[in-house]
Order: C-alpha cells, then sequence, then structure tokens
C-alpha cells in the first residue's frame, strides 16, 4: 500500500472531513482544516520546493516548530523526495549541532528563531545550500504549474525520512526511515487497534498527528504548539475531548498522569463543569474507545488512577516500541492488572504479545557485535535475555554511525524459498556510508538494547535497558524487576535502581501527598528488601522530588545522571 493512498482517498471521497479540528491562537477559537484544503495545501507546497530550485534525493533538516500547515508541508517533502531530518530541539543546542555535522543536510527549514540559532552555532554551515521557511516555500511560485514527477517517492525501499532517537540513553542516532517501513508501521497500527476511518485522535506529539491524517482520521489538537508532554494543560484537554467526542488518544505516561491527577484534586463543582452529559457518572472521557500509551511503562498505580476516568468499554493499551522499530507488543491495562502479583515479586513489566507480522527473539545478553543470525543464539522461557525485533517496520541501520549498526543490527539470511529483503538502494547506501548487506539474500534484525524474557504463555516482559543492567558483587539486578518491587509502596511515585562501586543503589521518588517522612519509608523500604531475594542486597537508599527523565516523552528516567548523583551523595 503506498503511503499516500488513503489520504488522497479520504479527500476525493470526502473533501470537507476534518483532518484536523484545532484551537487557533489567532482567532482564539476552535477551526477546521479539511481533507481538500489538506491536499491542496500539499501540492502548493510541492510547487514551492520545485520553485525554490530544490530536487529529489536532497536532505533537510527540519526545526520548525508545529503548526497547522506544517503536516502537508511535511508530506510535501516526501512527495516530493526530499529527505526530512527530524530531530527534536530539546536535546540540546551541542548536540543538534552535531547532528547537522553528521547528517550534513542541503536544505534548511526553520523559523525567525531557529535560522538565529544556526547563524550563531553555525549549524551546517559547510553543507546547507538553501535557508528557507515554510512561509517562503508556501509564497514561491513557479511560471508553470507542471510538476515533474519523483520517481524515488514511489519505490518502497528508497529513503524517506531520518528519524533521531530521543538520546535519553545515549548520543542521539538518526534511523534511517524508508517509504516501505513507514507505510508497514501505518498498516501495523491500524490492524492492531482496529483504527478506522470514522475515528477522531487527540494526538500528544506532531508525529502522531500527521500518522492520523495519512490514516485518514480526524485529529483534535487543543494547542497547535504541541508543548512538551509535562506542560500539558488537563482542562484544555478534557474539555477537548468531551466537546469533539474523541475516540482514541495517544500520549506518554506523563499525560495521562496529569490528567488523572488533576481529575482526581478538582472540587467536584468543577468536575461536574467537565462532566458528559450524554453519559452521566464520573468518567470525564466516557467517549474514548482507546488510549493508547507510549514512551516508557506507566506503572500500575498510574494505570489504576487514570482508569477511574474511564469507562469500562475503554481500553488503555501501553504499546512497546522504539524509534527504530513500532510497534512490538501491546498490553491491555486489565491484563496489566491481573499480573500485578508477578510485577511487585519482581517479575518485571508485561509488555502482552507480540502483534501479527512481528517477531521477537530473545537472545543471550552480551555487549559485542553480532553479524550474522545463529539460532543458538536464543535463550529459553524465562531466561532474561537481549529483546530481537524483526518486521517490515523495522529500520535497517543510522545514518553514519558504522558502530553503532554494527552493535544494534544483525544480519539474517533469508530462508530458502522465501523472498528475499531488497538490498539497501544506492541512495540509502550514499546515506548509510558502508553499512549493508552484502547480498540480497539478507535480512535484519534490530536489537533493541532492552532485556527481558518470554513466559510460558508466550508474553513478553520488559527487565529494564541492557545498559542500565547493575553488575554488583552478588550478581546482576535488572531495573524493571528490582524497581516494582518498591514502586508498590502506597508513598512512593517510582523508583529508579542504579550501581556505584557495584553496589545497588535505589533512588526514591515520593509521591506528592506523602504523608510520612523520608526516614520511615526508608525503614519501610529496607523491610521490602529483606522479603525479595532479589532486592535483598540493596541497603542503600536515596531520595530525590522529581527523576530527571527524557526530552521527548518527559518519562524515561535518565539513570545516567542520578549514578553520577548517587556517585557524588555517597561519596
Amino acid at each position: 500500500m503506498h503511503l499516500f493512498d488513503t489520504l488522497e482517498r479520504t479527500a476525493e471521497s470526502q473533501p470537507n472531513k476534518p483532518a484536523f479540528i484545532y484551537f487557533s491562537d489567532r482567532t482564539k477559537k476552535w477551526d477546521v482544516f479539511t481533507y481538500q484544503q489538506f491536499v491542496d495545501s500539499t501540492n502548493r507546497f510541492l510547487l514551492g520546493l520545485q520553485a525554490c530550485s530544490l530536487t529529489p534525493d536532497m536532505s533537510a533538516a527540519v526545526l520548525t516548530p508545529p503548526s497547522i500547515e506544517f503536516f502537508p508541508f511535511a508530506c510535501a517533502l516526501l512527495k516530493f523526495g526530499i529527505i526530512p531530518i527530524i530531530l527534536d530541539p530539546a536535546i540540546g543546542l551541542k548536540k543538534v549541532g552535531e547532528c547537522m555535522e553528521e547528517t550534513k543536510p542541503d536544505i534548511y527549514f526553520g523559523n525567525t528563531l531557529t535560522h538565529a540559532l544556526r547563524i550563531i552555532f553555525g549549524w551546517g554551515k559547510s553543507t546547507i545550500k538553501h535557508n528557507l521557511t515554510i512561509e517562503k516555500v508556501k509564497r514561491k511560485k513557479l511560471k508553470s504549474e507542471f510538476l515533474i514527477p519523483n520517481p524515488s517517492s514511489q519505490i518502497p525501499n528508497s529513503t524517506a525520512a531520518i528519524i533521531y532517537t530521543s538520546g535519553s540513553t545515549g548520543l542521539p542516532k538518526g534511523a534511517i526511515y524508508t517509504h516501505d517501513n513507514l507505510a508497514a508501521q501505518l498498516d501495523m497500527l491500524r490492524s492492531t487497534f482496529n483504527i478506522t476511518p470514522d475515528e477522531v485522535d487527540l494526538p500528544a506529539f506532531p508525529l502522531y498527528a500527521l500518522i492520523d491524517v495519512l490514516l485518514g482520521v480526524t485529529s483534535v489538537i487543543p494547542d497547535v504548539t504541541f508543548p512538551i508532554p509535562a506542560k500539558t494543560d488537563p482542562r484544555k484537554v478534557i474539555a477537548a475531548i468531551q466537546q469533539f467526542n474523541v475516540t482514541n488518544m495517544f500520549a506518554s505516561p506523563v499525560v495521562l498522569e496529569i490528567l488523572a491527577n488533576w481529575w482526581s484534586s478538582s472540587p467536584t463543582d468543577l468536575r461536574g463543569t467537565y462532566r458528559e452529559v450524554p453519559f452521566g457518572g464520573d468518567h470525564p472521557l466516557s467517549s474514548l474507545k482507546r488510549i493508547i500509551t507510549a514512551g516508557a511503562p506507566a506503572t500500575i498505580p498510574l494505570q489504576q488512577k487514570f482508569r477511574t476516568l474511564l469507562e469500562d468499554h475503554t481500553d488503555l493499551f501501553g504499546i512497546y516500541g522504539a524509534t527504530e522499530t513500532l510497534p512490538i507488543a501491546k498490553i491491555e491495562s486489565r491484563e496489566i492488572f491481573s499480573l500485578k502479583e508477578k510485577t511487585e515479586h519482581g517479575a518485571g513489566v508485561c509488555l502482552g504479545k507480540p502483534i501479527d507480522g512481528v517477531t521477537v527473539r530473545i537472545i543471550s545478553i552480551t555487549d559485542e557485535p553480532i553479524e550474522e543470525w545463529q539460532d543458538s543464539l536464543t535463550v529459553k522461557a524465562n531466561v532474561v535475555g537481549e529483546i530481537t525485533v524483526q518486521s517490515a517496520a523495522t529500520t535497517r541501520g543510522y545514518i553514519q554511525r558504522e558502530d553503532a549498526n554494527r552493535l544494534s543490527k544483525i544480519f539474517r539470511r533469508c530462508e530458502e524459498g522465501a523472498l528475499p529483503d531488497e538490498a539497501i538502494s544506492n541512495q540509502e547506501r550514499g546515506i548509510a556510508s558502508s553499512y549493508r548487506p552484502r547480498n540480497d539474500e539478507m535480512d535484519i534484525i534490530h536489537r533493541m538494547g532492552d532485556v527481558g524474557y518470554f513466559d510460558e504463555e508466550g508474553r513478553l516482559w520488559y527487565c529494564g535497558r541492557k545498559s542500565h543492567r547493575v553488575i554488583t558483587k552478588d550478581g546482576i539486578l535488572f531495573t524493571e524487576q528490582i524497581e516494582n518491587i518498591f514502586n508498590a509502596h502506597p508513598q512512593v511515585n517510582r523508583t529508579a535502581l542504579v550501581g556505584v562501586n557495584r553496589e545497588p543503589v535505589l533512588w526514591v521518588e515520593m509521591k506528592k501527598d506523602a504523608k510520612e517522612n523520608e526516614d520511615k519509608i526508608k525503614q519501610d523500604l529496607a523491610k521490602l528488601a529483606k522479603s525479595h531475594p532479589q532486592a535483598s542486597k540493596i541497603k542503600a537508599f536515596l531520595f530525590m522530588k522529581k527523576f530527571p527523565t527524557d526530552v521527548r516523552h518527559n518519562s524515561k528516567i535518565i539513570r545516567e545522571e542520578l549514578t553520577m548523583l548517587a556517585e557524588k551523595r555517597l561519596s
């Protein structure tokens, strides 16, 4: 299926269907951007790109803040064959510069602020030939409206985009996405969650709004600036869900926490103003069919608290994936609740079963490269190992990161009689440097950098990041297995395990309304540790008001920072 088929069919059959319902800062009221307007805007941008003397196969750094016109502009880049380089400025100005040096973009799309930063910090000065804004591309006119077709945008295995990781576990890496990868991701999301064209979604991130329009659904956007998740306004979100009967919401755990905390702490009379009349009761999000949360595992107490905002018919899914491959597995909150006792006794976090079209294998833990797949690499059920993934949505490599490719990718020979995955295209070879399959009979398996295991029922369990495992004098401890033992304490919001001088140390983040002091909590946690063999060696407990988290989802704990703080605190 072509990436833009559903979008174009929707515009043709339902031209007045809203692609976006958004709150306009300019008019201070809700506005609508239809599918026909979306396609018309995309076509105007296509003409503008050509009028700016740009050509297919150029690459472009895209550092322009979200707006309604950003989305048809993004589609125009993909259709024209310009390779957008997507990175989050929140990673830090220095890292942005490093990513620019790595990707060597031909074009820079920004606004007044980001162009000023480009000039001040010298981003891409040796390679960038075109400095543009979305507005300039939109205004640029061709003398003729004839658009030269771009064949590369129709080639499934041609490079479509470079999407950078958040860098929460190291330097951000640019995953090379083909058109095939993006199309497969759309198909998997559609079929896994049974998303239909009549749905209305509230996306928490700009990328999800782009996915929505490619799936033919309507996005409701309370704030077109897409503030970072930790600054979500719960009033705006809840009011929008109710006003437009939103059926789906895609958000990180921190957004769920903000909504749940605001609702539970609001006075009864204020709740009444947000209660849906058709449904009644005390469930403000009754129109939702499903919530999909990603970015980091949502704790069991958070899921239990958030479910109080939902009706019984609403599913709360946790989805497992990464920038390099998504989706992988899913699990609904009520299944999580049924496994609560296992989680609180050190089993880890259940991710559910792999979705259709995804092959997950668990291999022995090693920090060394694995060049070629062997079936002997796999471990048995209930043995913790490294999680590997293979699917049509799995990216083949990182841009200009030969070391990272060697550590994260495994070549696998196609089975005899099976159709081989196509070799990386000439265009992609140029981007990915010397990293490529030796022949056309190789497929790619991605090493997630996560550790986990399969249980006897085929469910995948997550035990933490491989790089976060704590190697002690007495053995190896895995973060998610240990932390959930202590997260069960009623006064604890979450915990983080780190290692200092081969000794385990547990950081503790208390709940905002915690009534007991740190000394009492420390005594309780010490008792919990003694009652669990895995955790019994933990003697050091440190407290912090709020853990440092990743810039993209505001949910992943930055344990590297906590390790350095623990070393200072304990020295």
